[in-house]
């Protein structure tokens, strides 16, 4: 464990989202993903496509960590984000 969270010392890049709930903190109202799933395997190029506001940024906001979900997790390789260092996560994904 390094200062402020994990860091990863073999990471193979495997992302999870699973059973994801999100709201915006300005929009308390209005339901982004609820029970969202999604696993892209590692050394795949995926795509995301939808019509505006169907959640696509939001996908990369919750792997960046700009926002935390409401319930569910993001993982890398297994581990849930909220556990990893936030520098190391910024530095080692490209999106």
């Amino acid at each position: 464990m390094h200062k402020g969270g994990v860091v990863l010392e073999n990471i193979k890049g495997d992302i999870e989202l699973k059973d994801v709930y999100f709201r915006y903190p300005a929009r308390p109202d209005m339901q982004i993903f609820a029970g969202f799933s999604l696993f892209v395997p590692n050394g795949t190029t995926t795509a995301l496509v939808g019509q505006s506001g169907s959640g696509k940024s939001t996908v990369i906001s919750l792997l960046e960590r700009f926002y935390y979900p409401d319930g569910g997790e993001v993982l890398i390789d297994g581990v849930n984000l909220k556990n990893l260092q936030l520098k190391w996560i910024r530095e080692h994904i490209g999106l």
